[in-house]
């Protein structure tokens, strides 16, 4: 089999086990949508009147940025268990290519990612979120949350292979991902954190992946939001996916 056929393979393994527990979709879908509520009750006539617009469209946003974020814990998670349990040697008697089960867990946690973030729209939409500038915005704005996932599933992959246990995997995740999500834009505009700390706030890619989801969904600039998205993108591909290949050969 080639790679594209391994990748394949295994993304739909890793999926299939997702739904087939009640527990990970509970964990997945849970715990943000719980954050939507409780951010949009405690922020949202507070927030809402110093913004342009009704709060929810942009929290709702970032709650689906966070929930893309804190699937990169169950990846790491999960990939720790699959080393420490085995699976991954049987894949090497297998003769499968080892860049294939990097990338058939990052492949099926993708898609994992798109059907939590469809979710927890849907839900958002009945609290009053709405899509406002067609179809092909809706497009993007679930492409602009993959391209997000992808900044933290391979830190993930990294830390599964570097950590002694499980809670070391989650607490070096949790720690960090939380920070970006109360550093960002998200709950409170950027212009009502410390002056010092603004810079911080507009650099954070879950502020700039946020405004590019208000752009596509809302309305308002798209296109420098999505071209710094991009670019962290590309600085965690360069510095993690070469890191996770090569601590997964030296294994």
């Amino acid at each position: 089999m080639n790679t594209l056929t391994e990748t394949s393979l295994l993304a739909g393994r890793n999926l299939r086990r997702f739904l087939r527990s009640p527990q990970l979709i509970a964990d997945s879908v849970t715990f943000p949508l719980i954050l939507l509520f409780v951010m949009l009750l405690v922020f949202g006539e507070l927030v809402g009147g110093v913004t342009r617009g009704a709060y929810i469209d942009r929290l709702a946003p970032v709650i689906v940025l966070f929930s893309a974020a804190y699937g990169a814990v169950g990846t790491g998670v999960g990939f720790f268990t699959d080393l420490r349990g085995g699976i991954v040697d049987r894949f090497r008697v297998m003769d499968i290519g080892r860049l294939s089960v990097l990338t058939g867990r990052i492949a099926g946690d993708l898609v994992r990612v798109l059907l939590v973030a469809v979710v927890t729209t849907a839900v958002a939409h009945l609290a009053g979120f709405r899509f406002t500038q067609g179809p092909p915005a809706v497009v993007g704005f679930f492409g602009v949350v993959l391209l997000f996932a992808w900044i933290f599933l391979w830190p993930a992959m990294v830390a599964a292979m570097s950590a002694s246990s499980e809670q070391a995997v989650s607490g070096a995740l949790n720690t960090p991902i939380t920070l970006l999500l109360f550093l960002s834009s998200g709950f409170v505009p950027a212009e009502q954190f410390p002056g010092w700390l603004q810079p911080v706030v507009r650099a954070n890619p879950l502020s700039l992946a946020g405004d590019a989801l208000v752009g596509l969904s809302r309305g308002g600039p798209v296109a420098g939001p999505v071209l710094f998205t991009l670019a962290w993108a590309a600085v965690a591909t360069v510095i993690f996916v070469p890191l996770a290949v090569r601590l997964y050969r030296r294994r």
